[in-house]
């Protein structure tokens, strides 16, 4: 007995310092020593590293491995699901491999939790219905990622596009101002950091590429692709053509800043004549049942009691 318990202790002590030392090699890796020297050769990049937070590295870390089980996808798939994160704002080079962990462990875990919830917590027997509400959930975890992900893409969607408008009327006076069309982005996209983080630094990746050297027409497109909003796509339209042709940018930009508040005023208009609309659900589902039962429910009660005494 004594040999058997010193055996457990040793294999549980073992296992223990097993689990410790991986977790440090996992969340608490020792740098490269290249990373280390492009870090001193780049302050920046180095305080940026140091300013990322903890979750995302351990989240890069632990997604990395999960993602190697993953089915790699074709190169045209590869594309349209990197496009989408980053119009959702995921510019991390990782950030596909991270998606793919998150889905995998979704479609895993959901199935996981069903079933032991019931089996184990309602009781309920290992049958058909058991297997099906399973294989349900396993959908349901494969499919929530990529909703959620659509969500944010539309939100971060109208955001840009409702803080489009007050972009150009700043670009607009910077323009008329004396300041070329670079400088003006800069400058818009510097006020614009308060009011609209998004927008802010879609403008500034622009001027950085222009800045690299990247011609301004492509530079702009790639603006346009990255938010994915039409409104921006028709600004990049006007600012190439405009550049291309020669023309006023200030009054090009003048008119399609009318434009956008005449469009940002008829969205509005347009949702407040929608919620009418909207509200006619909820009015039906809860509201007028509640009525219902408040206002007719003691003379209900009355004519049930007197058609009991009479009968």
């Amino acid at each position: 007995m004594e040999i058997n318990a010193l055996l457990f202790f040793s294999a549980l002590f073992l296992g223990i310092v097993s689990m410790a030392i991986a977790g440090y090699f996992l969340l608490v890796r020792p740098a490269n020593p290249v990373q280390d020297r492009l870090k001193e050769m780049s302050p920046r990049g180095a305080e940026e590293t140091a300013q990322q937070p903890v979750s995302s590295v351990i989240v890069e870390r632990v997604a990395k491995p999960i993602a190697q089980f993953v089915p790699q996808p074709s190169p045209r798939n590869l594309r349209r699901l990197k496009k989408r994160l980053i119009q959702a704002g995921f510019y991390n080079e990782n950030a596909t491999a991270i998606f793919r962990a998150i889905r995998l462990s979704a479609t895993l875990a959901f199935p996981a939790l069903t079933f032991f919830f019931l089996t184990v917590i309602l009781g309920k027997p290992f049958d058909s219905s058991t297997l099906g509400l399973t294989m349900v959930s396993a959908g349901f975890g494969a499919f929530m990622p990529s909703f959620i992900l659509s969500r944010l893409i539309t939100k971060r969607q109208g955001r840009i596009s409702r803080a489009l408008a007050d972009a150009l009327d700043l670009m607009v006076v910077c323009v008329e101002a004396g300041l070329g069309l670079n400088a003006a982005l800069h400058r818009v996209g510097r006020e614009m950091e308060l009011v609209e983080p998004n927008l802010s630094e879609e403008l500034a990746v622009t001027n950085r590429e222009i800045r690299a050297g990247k011609p301004r027409d492509e530079a702009l497109r790639n603006l346009g692709d990255r938010t994915g909003v039409d409104d921006v796509k028709s600004l990049v339209a006007m600012l190439v053509q405009t550049d291309r042709f020669g023309t006023s940018i200030a009054d090009s930009l003048r008119v399609f800043a009318d434009s956008m508040r005449t469009k940002r005023r008829q969205r509005a208009e347009e949702m407040v004549a929608k919620a009418a609309v909207k509200l006619i659900f909820p009015l039906l589902l809860f509201i007028f049942p509640a009525l219902l039962i408040v206002l007719m429910g003691p003379a209900l009660i009355r004519i049930y009691e007197l058609l009991g005494s009479l009968g």
